[in-house]
């Protein structure tokens, strides 16, 4: 079953993909207008489904089982920044390439795949741990992951209070706030949050396949590098996760959910944040690309592991 809702999803994103390809062959989506919807993404969209996607309803057991997997997703991500500082170094990339291939690395396509696949394994209960383990996603995306992009740019050291407070990290602490307090926003307002950041997966991929067509077709699969972080990012990276937590825990959900989260391919924001903040936006194409076509073949093996 998982299998066929990974086909279904990465059919998904390279339609999108092939989308957005081919408006950036044309004068319909040029250089500026991708610049453009980047920026409404990184402003508006995304804001909006990580505000939208943190209204859960606050209950006593649900505060101390968020609790458990935000420790686990604390230490993972941890780990993960960890492999971000080193492997790039160690696999010979660039300093141009350094802080996308870091940002690849620690930042995984959780909502449009890592969901569906979370539900396909173990079932639709399992969607509240996956959220609640998000939570250091979002936030970490918009500080670590936006100075991993400028450092890669040339511009890490000149990065300043103005980069961190962004309209992400002011989401991030609006939906934690509204967690905690269990405030419910009004339907209209969630609604129109709710519309405006489901645009974030579609406008993404089609941004991802204009920069795409901004290279020679041949380049797109020429960086060997990418296909080692491909590996790094789809097997080793979650049979590692499965090592350091099976010792500690055998509950199928916090085990299985880290795991499942890590496998997934480089998250569809890194091209949309490195347009917008500077980093490498051609490579990151090639690296969300490149993930989401090599993970039809990894993420059954990893649901195996843990299933």
């Amino acid at each position: 079953m998982e299998f066929l809702i990974i086909v279904q999803k990465t059919g998904y994103l390279f339609l999108l993909m092939a989308a957005g390809y081919l408006l950036g062959r044309t004068t319909l989506l040029s250089a500026g207008m991708t610049r453009k919807l980047s920026s409404f993404l990184v402003n508006l969209a995304l804001p909006a489904l990580i505000i939208v996607s943190m209204q859960i309803p606050r209950t006593d057991a649900l505060l101390a089982a968020a609790q458990q997997i935000l420790v686990i997703s604390l230490v993972v991500y941890a780990l993960s920044a960890l492999a971000a500082w080193r492997l790039p170094r160690l696999i010979g990339c660039t300093e141009s390439e350094k802080g996308v291939f870091g940002f690849m690395i620690i930042f995984s396509n959780v909502g449009f795949m890592g969901f569906p696949v979370v539900e396909a394994v173990f079932g639709s209960e399992a969607l509240f741990y996956a959220s609640l383990y998000n939570l250091p996603f979002h936030l970490l995306l918009f500080t670590l992951g936006i100075f991993l992009l400028q450092e890669g740019a040339g511009r890490g050291k000149s990065a300043d209070i103005r980069t961190v407070a962004n309209p992400g990290v002011l989401a991030v602490c609006t939906g934690i706030l509204l967690f905690y307090y269990g405030v419910t926003l009004p339907p209209v307002l969630g609604s129109v949050l709710g519309i405006a950041g489901s645009t974030t997966t579609p406008l993404a991929m089609v941004v991802v396949g204009a920069l795409l067509s901004r290279l020679r077709p041949g380049s797109i699969f020429s960086n060997r590098r990418l296909y080692v972080l491909g590996i790094i990012r789809l097997l080793v990276l979650p049979v590692v996760t499965w090592c350091i937590l099976v010792p500690f825990t055998r509950d199928p959900l916090l085990l299985g959910i880290p795991v499942i989260i890590s496998a997934m391919p480089a998250a569809a924001n890194t091209a949309i944040l490195a347009e917008e903040f500077g980093g490498n936006a051609d490579l990151a194409s090639q690296g969300v690309f490149l993930t989401t076509l090599l993970c039809i073949l990894t993420i059954p093996l990893i649901a195996l592991l843990v299933a």
